[in-house]
């Protein structure tokens, strides 16, 4: 290959794409001839190629910055068209809208509205706050409490206040709270705790309304009531339990369940409140949810007068989009304190809320009469056992407080706790424990609401079988100083599952009788595992006897 050093272009096939491929070798990438040349005619070529190179990229560059620049014209463009096009069919509306307005005579403040949210914080009004515990014992945290009406005439979407904390004239600290309620109707007011400094001294605070705003979106709709409601106390705890039922006759599905509930003194100044949400996210026409909301506490000493309560919803559509619904008269007031209840009980939702053909009947259940007996160290203890005297109705988790008496006094409690339901029939076995108690020469049970569930009921079948018992003699030392004896039974047997689903979490409390078939001791076994369709497994458990000589074995099981 030769090389026209004038034009710099290959001289067997005219291609200008030239590279240097060794010490004075250039190679055309074209054909691929191959030329070798002088040391001064290569430095030469160099700078030309070079040069050439440094000018490709000039020209590139410059092409991709005028290409840039066009799109960057036309994107313009096409914003400009597309603000000239709003903004004609803004005056377009603006028109349209006054000449309405001017034909009905109804204000233009709906298209304000449609244009700014934000409304004057003044219209938010606080009354004056507080300072408040809130918790029990040393865990009591000290809080501010606020009430906050809303006068601004238009309904508020999450409020919220802020509160300087000073000691004289030197500020502490800064904490902000929103109102307890997603939406704050026109003239409705709320309690807020706002937190402070934790072991500071405050001398005063300042508040401030945090910028205010109507919801984005919201339609007028009837007020929501709880179909079925209660206020519990027990002990200091309080809570409000209530049932919502979508009764529209439409399509419409409902969602966004939340409730505020208020306690009053008999001043009416506010002594507590709690807020909470529905226990399903959203509910069909004729079906319904329930709510359970802990109530926080403040002057315990005084007793509840009033109280109040009020539940925010939405429309849900198919799309999963929300609207809340707006009414202006939705707080519902009930004058009277809440129902007490023994704070030992566990008072479930479901059984506080069930309707009276739902309940099961207390007086069908039985406890009998006591049984004497000691422990493995000699204490005296006493054996009892709950009957379900129903003849066609499983109780549902069946509950209650022993209040046990010698002569006329009162000598502690004993809860009934543990199990899921009990059959037409059957008997639950329980330990009462006195302590230094000699004697109980009466018993008081204070039963939980309960429901009812007609037979088969919700249990699984099993077949548990003993196969062997073995008595023992065992024995503990107490205080390295007494040595006491005491007797226990092996029993061993085996549960199958005669069904054709798995049954998990079994559980089985294997009872020691004497001759007269009063109980004589008792134990749960708990380890079981899971049991496949026609399978088995076997059970060894060691009960201690507690009162006379055992002559059988009787189970109770429970499957979940």
């Amino acid at each position: 290959m030769t090389i026209d050093l004038q034009t710099l272009k290959c001289g067997e096939c005219g291609s200008s794409v030239l590279k240097r491929t060794g010490l004075n070798e250039y190679t055309c990438d074209h054909c691929g001839s191959v030329t070798l040349v002088e040391d001064n005619v290569s430095d030469r070529l160099e700078r030309v190629l070079n040069q050439v190179k440094n000018e490709a990229g000039r020209r590139l560059a410059a092409e991709e910055a005028l290409r840039q620049k066009l799109v960057l014209r036309k994107v313009g463009i096409a914003i400009a068209i597309l603000l000239g096009v709003v903004l004609v069919f803004r005056v377009v509306g603006l028109f349209l809208f006054d000449s309405r307005d001017a034909a009905s005579g109804a204000p233009r403040s709906v298209v304000a509205a449609a244009v700014d949210r934000t409304i004057p914080v003044d219209g938010l009004k606080l009354n004056e706050p507080r300072q408040v515990l809130v918790g029990s014992g040393s865990s009591a945290m000290p809080k501010l409490l606020v009430v906050a009406r809303n006068e601004t005439g238009k309904s508020l979407s999450r409020a919220g206040i802020r509160a300087t904390y000073y000691d004289g004239d030197s500020k502490l600290d800064e904490r902000s709270e929103m109102l307890p309620l997603s939406v704050l109707e026109p003239g409705e007011s709320a309690p807020v705790l706002i937190d402070m400094p934790n072991g500071k001294n405050v001398t005063r605070q300042e508040l401030r309304v945090q910028k205010l705003a109507e919801p984005y979106s919201a339609v007028q709709g009837p007020r929501m009531a709880f179909s079925r409601v209660r206020l519990i106390q027990q002990g200091e705890r309080v809570r409000l339990v209530g049932r919502i039922a979508n009764d529209r006759k439409d399509a419409t599905v409902l969602g966004g369940f939340e409730v505020l509930v208020t306690l009053y003194d008999d001043a009416g100044q506010v002594i507590g409140f709690g807020h909470g949400y529905g226990q399903a996210n959203e509910i069909q026409p004729g079906t319904r949810t329930s709510m359970d909301v802990s109530i926080a506490r403040f002057g315990r000493a005084t007793a509840i007068a009033a109280w109040d309560y009020r539940i925010g919803y939405s429309t849900v559509e198919s799309s999963g989009t929300r609207t809340p619904v707006l009414n202006a008269d939705r707080v519902i007031r009930t004058v009277g304190g809440p129902e007490s209840f023994n704070p030992e009980l566990r008072l479930g939702t479901d059984d506080l809320l069930a309707d009276d053909s739902e309940r099961f009947d207390d007086k069908q259940l039985e406890l009998l009469p006591l049984v004497d007996g000691r422990n493995n160290i000699q204490q005296r203890l006493f054996l009892g056992e709950l009957v379900n005297r129903s003849a066609d109705a499983v109780v549902l988790a069946p509950g209650g407080v022993i209040s046990r008496f010698s002569g006329s006094k009162a000598h502690g409690t004993t809860n009934i706790a543990g199990l899921a339901y009990l059959y037409p029939g059957e008997r639950f076995p329980i330990f009462l424990e006195p302590e230094d108690m000699e004697r109980i020469t009466a018993t008081r049970i204070e039963w939980k609401p309960m429901r009812r569930a007609a037979l088969p009921g919700p249990r699984k079948p099993l077949e548990v079988k003993v196969t062997g018992t073995k008595a023992e003699t065992g024995s503990v030392l107490l205080n390295f100083s007494q040595r006491f004896t005491y007797k226990s039974v092996q029993v061993t047997g085996s549960v199958k599952n005669p069904g054709t689903g798995i049954v998990g979490k079994v559980r089985l409390w294997v009872s020691l009788r004497d001759r007269n078939g009063q109980l004589t001791g008792f134990k749960l076994v708990e380890n079981l595992p899971a049991i496949a369709p026609g399978e088995s497994v076997p059970f060894q458990v060691n009960v201690e006897q507690n009162g006379r000589d055992f002559a059988s074995v009787t189970t109770l099981y429970q499957t979940e």
